[in-house]
Parts: C-alpha cells; sequence; structure tokens
C-alpha cells in the first residue's frame, strides 16, 4: 500500500432532525485494499458513504482523493472521480431490461450521421453479456428488472458496479443474496480488481467474509470511531466487542443444542400437504407443531423461499393442502393467511413488509386495527400503548420516537417492527423468509433471543434462511429442498453443517 491513502474522509460529522449520527469519523483507504467497515445498524456506515458517492451532505469535515480536497455535491461528482457504489437497498429502473440497467446512462450508440440517436442493441447485449460473465450468471438481459426475483436484482447490480473502471468501489452487504459458489466467485473478481490498483471499502454483516477479504477493518459505533486494525490483529471476538460494546452470545448452537434437541411432541398447528406450484416446487408435505421452530436450508432458486409465500398466499400454489389447528384452509390471497391466523415476514422488508412512509406506531399495528377501535372510533391512545409494548420488548431503537417515519430506522430495527406487527395481530403460525438478511451482530441476537421466547410461549415458527449457521443455531428441526423437492429432515441433534449442505444440494443420504 501507498504511504499516502487515495482516499481520506477528515472528521465527518452529520446530523438528521438534531440527532447526531456522525461525530467526527476519520476513515482512510489505499489504493488496491479491501477496508472493511463494519458496525451494528446504526452505527453510521450507511450515512458515511453516502456522503463519500454525494447522496448526503456532511455538516462538517473534509474528503481527500489522492491529496487533493475534492466537493461531493451529488452522485455525478462521486462517478466522475470513479468512486462507484452497491448499496443495500438497491437504485435499479425497473421497467427497464438487464442490460438497460447495466448500461445507464452509457448505452454504445450506432455510427453513421443518426449514430447519437440512434442505440447499438447489438453492442449493448453483447456488452451486457460479456458483464455478466464476469460473474459466471446466466440472467436474461432482455428481462424487466421488476421480473426478476431480490437475488438476481442484487447480482445485476454488483455486476454493474464492477462493469465500470472505477478506482474506488463500495461494497455494501454484496453477498447477502449470493450462493458459497457466487460469493467465490466474487472474491476472485475483488482480488483482481486490486491488482489492478482498485481500492474496495467492503461492508458485510457476515463476520467471516471480513477475514478473508479484508486487509484492515474500521469500526464505527454509534456514530463514533471505534478503531481501524490490520485484520490479521483481531479475532471475531474483538470485532463484536467493538461493534456492540458488550460481549454478544454467537455460539448459541454450542450452548443450547440439548435444549433444542428435544422433539416437540404437541400438536401440529400448521400442516403443509402435497403443495405444489409449478416451476417452483413438487408434493411438499411439512408440519410444525407448537412451540417449534423449523428451519428450511437451501441453495439459490430450491424453492424454499417461494413456498413459505404460497402459504402466505403471496404466490398461491397450484394444488395441495394447508391446515392449521387440523382444520383446511384455503389460502388464496395474504388477506386469507391472515384470517387463518399466519404472518409473515418477507426477505424485502422496505419492499414487502414496511410502509415506509407511516411512523413506526402505524406500521405496528397495521394488521391489527380492529381491537384498537371502540364504537366504530380508532382509539389512538391505545395504539400508542400497543405499539410502545412492543418497542420495549423488541428493543427497537430509533431517534424522534414512535412517530418518527420507518424510513430512518435501521435495517435491524425495521426488521423488528416488521416482527413486532405480526406479534400484535396475535397470529398462531409465524413465517419468516431471511429473518436477519442486513441485519448486523447485535440485532440478530436480539431476534434470536426474540424468536426462541415466542417459541417458548407456544408460536410455531416456519424459517427460510440461506444462513446456514442461523438454521443451525436456531431451529428445533430442519429440513433441507433442492430443485423444488424437500430432500431431508434433521433434529438439531443430527445436524452438522457438512450434512445439511450435502442434503441442500441433492447429495443422496
Amino acid at each position: 500500500m501507498d504511504r499516502q491513502p487515495f482516499l481520506r474522509m477528515e472528521n465527518i460529522t452529520k446530523s438528521f432532525y438534531g440527532v447526531k449520527v456522525l461525530d467526527k469519523v476519520s476513515v482512510d483507504l489505499f489504493a488496491g485494499e479491501v477496508l472493511a467497515l463494519v458496525g451494528e445498524n446504526g452505527a453510521g456506515k450507511s450515512t458515511l458513504i453516502k456522503i463519500l458517492n454525494g447522496d448526503y451532505q456532511k455538516d462538517s469535515g473534509s474528503i481527500y482523493l489522492n491529496g487533493q480536497l475534492v466537493q461531493l455535491h451529488e452522485p455525478s461528482d462521486a462517478e466522475g472521480l470513479g468512486i462507484r457504489m452497491i448499496y443495500q437497498e438497491l437504485h435499479y429502473a425497473p421497467e427497464l431490461s438487464v442490460m438497460e440497467n447495466l448500461l445507464l446512462g452509457h448505452l454504445p450508440r450506432q455510427k453513421g450521421f443518426l449514430g447519437n440517436y440512434l442505440v447499438d442493441w447489438n453492442r449493448a447485449q453483447e456488452l451486457a453479456r460479456q458483464y455478466l460473465g464476469m460473474l459466471d450468471i446466466e440472467i436474461d438481459p432482455n428481462a424487466l428488472m421488476r421480473s426478476l426475483s431480490v437475488v438476481d436484482r442484487e447480482i445485476v447490480e454488483i455486476v454493474k458496479a464492477l462493469s465500470a473502471q472505477a478506482k474506488i468501489i463500495v461494497m455494501d452487504e454484496p453477498t447477502a443474496a449470493l450462493t458459497p459458489h457466487e460469493v467465490k466467485l466474487l472474491f476472485s473478481i475483488i482480488k483482481s480488481l486490486q491488482k489492478q490498483g482498485v481500492a474496495i471499502i467492503y461492508i458485510s454483516h457476515r463476520l467471516d467474509e471480513i477475514f478473508q477479504i479484508a486487509g484492515r477493518v474500521t469500526v464505527l459505533r454509534d456514530g463514533l470511531h471505534v478503531g481501524t486494525r490490520p485484520i490479521v490483529e483481531v479475532t471475531h471476538r474483538d470485532l463484536v466487542r467493538m461493534m456492540v460494546g458488550r460481549e454478544v452470545v454467537e455460539s448459541r448452537a454450542e450452548i443450547r443444542a440439548e435444549a433444542r434437541a428435544e422433539r416437540h411432541d404437541g400438536q401440529a398447528v400448521l400442516e403443509v400437504t402435497g403443495l405444489t406450484k409449478a416451476g417452483a416446487y413438487h408434493d411438499i408435505n411439512l408440519s410444525i407443531r407448537t412451540g417449534e421452530i423449523v428451519g428450511i436450508f437451501g441453495l439459490l432458486g430450491a424453492g424454499h423461499a417461494t413456498l413459505t409465500r404460497s402459504i402466505f398466499g403471496a404466490e398461491p400454489a397450484d394444488s395441495g393442502l394447508i391446515l392449521v389447528n387440523g382444520q383446511s384452509v384455503t389460502i388464496t390471497s395474504p388477506r386469507d393467511a391472515r384470517q387463518a391466523g399466519i404472518g409473515f415476514v418477507p426477505t424485502d422488508r422496505k419492499v414487502n413488509g414496511l410502509v415506509l412512509g407511516m411512523n413506526v406506531r402505524q406500521n405496528l399495528t397495521l394488521s391489527n386495527w380492529s381491537p384498537l377501535s371502540r364504537f366504530s372510533f380508532f382509539q389512538q391512545s391505545l395504539e400508542r400503548r400497543h405499539a410502545q409494548n412492543w418497542i420495549d420488548r423488541l428493543g427497537i431503537r430509533m431517534a424522534g420516537g414512535m412517530e418518527v417515519e420507518t424510513r430512518f430506522l435501521s435495517g435491524g430495527n425495521q426488521q423488528k417492527v416488521v416482527l413486532g406487527r405480526w406479534l400484535e395481530a396475535k397470529v398462531k403460525v409465524l413465517l419468516l423468509n431471511e429473518p436477519t438478511w442486513g441485519v448486523d451482530v447485535g440485532a440478530r441476537s436480539d431476534i434470536y433471543d426474540q424468536l426462541e421466547a415466542l417459541a417458548g410461549q407456544g408460536l410455531a415458527i416456519l424459517m427460510v434462511s440461506s444462513d446456514i449457521q442461523e438454521v443451525l443455531s436456531v431451529s428445533h428441526r430442519i429440513l433441507t429442498m433442492y430443485k423444488g423437492q424437500l430432500t431431508g429432515e434433521f433434529s438439531q441433534r443430527e445436524a452438522t453443517e457438512e450434512i445439511i449442505l450435502h442434503a441442500a444440494a441433492g447429495g443422496t443420504l
């Protein structure tokens, strides 16, 4: 690394609504290095990189690029200086194709008199396939972005950033939607970029990745710079302690394995028989008992995420039966699922889980308005008491109280709001798709504690996760899926990472 940092952000300070979210934070980045930026949700990471991209304006402080003071008033300023972002909240044009999104603002033009007005679509196709090939991804360049899954949309955003000849690339949770194979490919590309002198700021809550890819790590907590250390000088426990300011129990599977290994013999609350949806999954049979957490693990495209959406009525099944407390129920919409006592926490909380323009109070009670009315009049004082109950129980942190718009909460706290809404609605079954996607280690531990407490109170929980450690840590039973079919069922005592991965990859048991 060069002695002089390629990027220097010095004493950056930023406040929102009188609340200081960054307080004299300084970060430097050298050409050709990967700097990990870590911290809990709400620590200030997203604000810092948005200032670097010109999305937000700093209140004070300085930014130097290659030793020169620069002003970043808008994203085009950052792009012109070779700074590119891959945000956790994906930025794309849903009604345009994958190809058009990849080349947005840079579509190749035809030669000749009308060249400036006509797009060279053949060349555009060629470039799009070349860029997608960087991650060995098979996505149709002509497919509309809105037709893609959340996973594929994120992959397109990663490819878009990698295709630009950037000097600095900021990656915010780039692997959250990727399979182990795709993560390996991405890391290979990152190493190639390093050799070309590209500097990378890498943000991830998956701390194991930090030790694989980063040379140094910078930790933020509550808007303050806690420290920057060479990765070889810190342990996993050191990072967690720096991030949360306390010890966090991480090896939950080892500590509580004996308790989880006990088979639950209570009543089956949710039963699925012969559930089938063409192109997604086939002949699924499963049950969840009172107080049981069942985890489903599968690789990308296994069909497990669509399965939970079908049970909730968001993507109704073609055939099969769903029973709640032994009674067959017809679920063709989320309204039907809600009436049957089924709640659902989706992967994309910002799009499908929350009304971001509503405040926290309104989002918490959105699915349970009837009990808050008296003689056809809505009781706001009662609503506030109910909302405060879940704010206190789930430890939802926010600046400005329950009246603050949910868009301003960190990812972990937004996830707690979605969870609180369904608990307020007193559901019998809770379906969770990637419950800690984009959630930091502290909030993740809080959510795991809540799930265990809820199971202890009799709630039946079905959890889909691509994080094998999460499935092993939280589940009483684990199911595996491969190409739309269940391939294995394991108790907590039987399950190991090797066995689960083998079954989820279609291996013979």
